[in-house]
Formats: structure tokens, C-alpha cells, sequence
């Protein structure tokens, strides 16, 4: 079938699988294989689409288009440590062996930095360690190791807190990664990861020559729910009406928040004959959750791909002027009764 490749390098086995052939399953089965071995996200192509996987299967989309096409998650990693080792030979062999060896120290950091996994980072540490003491063990007429206690503690100790201070700084950028993307409040997406995914959306519908939806959504009336009750009460609503909005929604649709009481909807593999019903669900969620303030509605406009443009930018501007539109043909005997 060609789907799947295998490399060998050093004892390890690889597999890559042909992303633009392959059926959908097997693509995320191939990438579950080399990313499981990664230990990191790695960005692989679908043709236009661009996914990252983490270790825990979970899929993130829209990521910037700057990534490389990849090879084999682990082919340069071992041929980079076995060089390092290469090199720890030669110069603890320069050195005359003896003290010469604690060479080692920065060729284990190296080796460290160029693994991505804790089980990848003790291997490199322990081939280093060997090959500074192959000198040493091989030609008896050099110095004499230092302490064998010393010779296994400091190495060791010194990658394994890379390896700590690595970990904790990756947990800090997906930590900063989070805050960049979801919405501080209500905690779904913002204007920026929405944007991703509308540009994620518009190569694969471009692709696919299908459409989707963009549904702007604002909340009529609730600065006067502000005014009277208070912004803690404000900020109640828009976490119910945020979770309303995701319940409603399918599992592939991305809700977001794009500032104040605006929410914005992505529905993606949405016609325009569809969008009609888009909006009808849209709003019974929030009308479920807005029934008992009076003062309270939606708004909704709908904006469709590529009818209604071929950029992101394009399409939330057609979407807000549509929503635009649907506040000012609201009956002004409705909007005194809201403020009242």
C-alpha cells in the first residue's frame, strides 16, 4: 500500500505514514505512533492543513504555517548524541584521560538538549558517560579516572536538573500558550484562536470547495443588566451563556468570545441553505439561559464562506455587519420594553 515507511537507526524503528494518501484513520494512527515516540508536539501537513498532536492524543489546529515538513520524529537525535560521544572520545583521548574526563560534563548537557524525553535523555547521558571512560578503560597507559562516585554524581545530577528546568519551561509555555488562546473569563476561545481557525478552515474549504459558517453573536441590553445589578452578575451571564453556546454546539464548531458581550461561532461544513437553522439554535441556547432577565437578547449575523469573503478578516466583517443590521431592524417598542 505505500502507507507506512519503516527507518531503522541505531536499534529504533520508526513510523511515518504518506499524510496526503493515507485515509484519515490510519493518518492519525501514523501520528500517534511518531508523536507517542516524540514525546513533544509535532506539527504534521495534511496537504493544506496544518494539525499538532500532543502525547495525550489531543489535537490542536490552526497553528502557524511556518513549520517544516517533517521526517522521522527521532532520526537526527541518536546520530547527533553518537557525535557528541565521537567527540568526548577524542578529546578526553587528547587529554590524557585522568581529569580530562570531566570533558564529559558539557558533551552530557549537549547530549540532553538533543533528546525530547526523559528515557532519551538518561540514554544520551549514559553513552557519554561511556564513552568519556572508554579512554581511560582501553589504554591503561593514561591517567586514572577520577572518583567513581564523582564520575557518576556530577553528570548525572547536571542532566537531570536540564532535564527539570526543560520540562518546567514547557510547562510554562503551554501554560502562556492557554492564556494566549482562551478567553480569560469564560475560558473558550478569544479573537486570536479564532482567527486561526478560520484560516485553518478557509485551505481546508478551499481544499474541499465546501463552505462553513461564521455567526456573530451580541447581547442586546445587557449593559443595562450591568448598570443595575453590577458586573459580577454581568460576568455570571457570560460564562452561562458561553457554556450554552458549546452545548449546543457539534464537537468540530468553535465557540469564542471576541470582546465584551460579542460571542462568535465557527460552524464548520455549514451551507448557506443551513444557516437559518445555525442561527435558530444559537439563539434558543441563549434564550434558554437569558428567559429570566427581561432586559436581555441576542442578536445574530451570519457570514458565509466563500460567499461572503476568502479571508478571516473578511468574513467577521461581513458577519458584524450583518449583526449590525439584525439590531437595527429589532421593533423600537421591543428595545423600550428591554430598557425599561
Amino acid at each position: 500500500m505505500g502507507i507506512l515507511k519503516k527507518y531503522k537507526n541505531r536499534r529504533l524503528l520508526i513510523a511515518e505514514a504518506h499524510l496526503k494518501r493515507a485515509p484519515a484513520l490510519i493518518r492519525m494512527a501514523a501520528t500517534r505512533v511518531f508523536t507517542a515516540a516524540n514525546g513533544d508536539r509535532r506539527p504534521v501537513r495534511d496537504g493544506d492543513d496544518t494539525c499538532v498532536m500532543t502525547p495525550t492524543g489531543r489535537v490542536h489546529v490552526a497553528m502557524p504555517p511556518a513549520t517544516r515538513r517533517g521526517g522521522p520524529a527521532l532520526g537526527p537525535v541518536p546520530v547527533r548524541v553518537v557525535a557528541i560521544a565521537l567527540i568526548t572520545v577524542a578529546a578526553v583521548f587528547v587529554g590524557g584521560g585522568g581529569n580530562a574526563f570531566w570533558v564529559c560534563l558539557p558533551a552530557v548537557l549537549l547530549a540532553c538538549a538533543a533528546t525530547r524525553t526523559r528515557t532519551g535523555g538518561a540514554l544520551a547521558t549514559v553513552t557519554v558517560l561511556v564513552a568519556a571512560v572508554t579512554p581511560s578503560v582501553a589504554w591503561m597507559r593514561l591517567h586514572a579516572l577520577p572518583s567513581p562516585v564523582l564520575a557518576l554524581l556530577v553528570p548525572l545530577s547536571s542532566a537531570a536538573i536540564l532535564m527539570a528546568v526543560r520540562e518546567r519551561l514547557g510547562r510554562e509555555r503551554d501554560a502562556m500558550r492557554d492564556f494566549a488562546l482562551s478567553d480569560p473569563l469564560t475560558g473558550i476561545a478569544n479573537r486570536r484562536s479564532l482567527v486561526w481557525r478560520a484560516e485553518y478552515e478557509i485551505a481546508r474549504h478551499t481544499r474541499t470547495k465546501r463552505s462553513f459558517a461564521v455567526v456573530m453573536l451580541d447581547l442586546d441590553g445587557f449593559k443595562l443588566l450591568n448598570d443595575r445589578f453590577g458586573h459580577p452578575a454581568g460576568d455570571d451571564l457570560l460564562r452561562t451563556v458561553a457554556v450554552a453556546l458549546e452545548r449546543s454546539m457539534r464537537a468540530q464548531d468553535t465557540v469564542a468570545r471576541i470582546g465584551g458581550d460579542e460571542f462568535c461561532v465557527l460552524a464548520p461544513e455549514t451551507e448557506a441553505r443551513g444557516k437559518h437553522g445555525l442561527a435558530a439554535r444559537i439563539l434558543q441556547a441563549v434564550g434558554d439561559v437569558t428567559a429570566g432577565v427581561a432586559t436581555v437578547q441576542a442578536s445574530v449575523g451570519i457570514a458565509i464562506f466563500p460567499d461572503d469573503g476568502t479571508t478571516a478578516a473578511a468574513l467577521l466583517q461581513a458577519a458584524d455587519q450583518r449583526l449590525l443590521g439584525a439590531k437595527r431592524g429589532r421593533p423600537r417598542a421591543r428595545g423600550r420594553r428591554r430598557a425599561a
